[in-house]
This record gives structure tokens, C-alpha cells and sequence, in this order.
């Protein structure tokens, strides 16, 4: 089975990282995400999935590129004259790491808005052993400094049908 570095980070960290499938618990090492057609209705069974994941535990190559994230909007809401986060300006554009402390709930709705496809990136390996993959995203959450995901999944076996 592949092994990213930011599962040896995990692993490094005895991480909580939890992801269940139709109320199975799955080896994160064996999920991975649909990138072309994410969201699209499915003509094949689908299964409930819920990801979760403590603060402390996201890659910091995520709150890298979400760091980034944010600091480009403060620069292409001045660039444009108008916001398009109205939240995240009346905070000053603050580091994702902040607005996870300070405001779990506009964290929670930048990753499903904006960041989904970043956190997956450096969630889940590419891995040759996949079972599951991620088609959807249906809500985002932020509870007791845990990042929550849940949404649709269908078995690795049918992506190759």
C-alpha cells in the first residue's frame, strides 16, 4: 500500500483521523476522491461517508496552501474593489490556523466551499489499494476542535467499471 509523508505524520503523531464508510470504519490509506465529475450524481450504489479529523492533526501543507488562500483573497478583494468573502475581510484575512481557534465555523465553510479538493490532496494517498472514493461533499463542520466531512462515496471497484 502506498504511504504518503503526511501519513508517516500522522502515524508520528498517533493522529485520530477517522473515516467511516455506510458506517464501517475505513483505513484512510484506502480512500480516495473522485476529481473529475466531484459532486455528479452517480449511476452506481452509494454509501454515506463521514471524515473525521482533530485541528491539530491537519497537514500543515494544507494550512500552508489555506494561509495562501486567504491572504489571496484580501489581495483580489483590493485588486477588484469588492469582497467576496465578506466574513473573512471583516476578520482581516487571519491565518487558517486562527480562524480554526477563533472561528471554527468559517474554517469549516472555506474547506467545503473553496478548499475541499486541497484538504483531500493532502489527506488521502494516492494509493494502488483504493476501496472507497469520495464523490461528494454534503456538509462541512467544525465541532469540539474537529473538522467533520461527510457525503457520498462508492466502492473503488465500480470507478474502474
Amino acid at each position: 500500500m502506498d504511504k504518503s509523508p503526511y501519513f508517516t505524520y500522522l502515524e508520528s503523531r498517533n493522529s485520530s483521523m477517522k473515516f467511516t464508510s455506510a458506517g464501517q470504519l475505513i483505513d484512510p490509506r484506502t480512500v480516495g476522491y473522485r476529481s473529475l465529475g466531484f459532486g455528479e450524481a452517480l449511476s452506481i450504489p452509494a454509501s454515506p461517508y463521514e471524515l473525521r479529523i482533530n485541528h491539530s492533526d491537519l497537514p500543515p501543507s494544507f494550512l500552508d496552501v489555506a494561509d495562501t488562500f486567504n491572504a489571496e483573497c484580501r489581495t483580489d478583494d483590493l485588486a477588484q474593489g469588492s469582497v467576496d468573502i465578506p466574513e473573512l475581510a471583516e476578520l482581516g484575512y487571519p491565518s487558517f490556523r486562527a480562524l480554526l481557534q477563533e472561528h471554527p465555523d468559517l474554517a469549516a465553510r472555506l474547506i467545503q466551499d473553496y478548499l475541499y479538493f486541497e484538504l483531500f490532496f493532502f489527506l488521502l494517498p494516492n494509493s494502488s489499494a483504493l476501496k472507497v472514493v469520495i464523490n461528494s461533499i454534503t456538509s462541512v463542520h467544525s465541532r469540539e476542535n474537529v473538522i467533520i466531512l461527510t457525503g457520498e462515496t462508492f466502492a473503488a471497484r465500480s470507478a474502474r467499471q
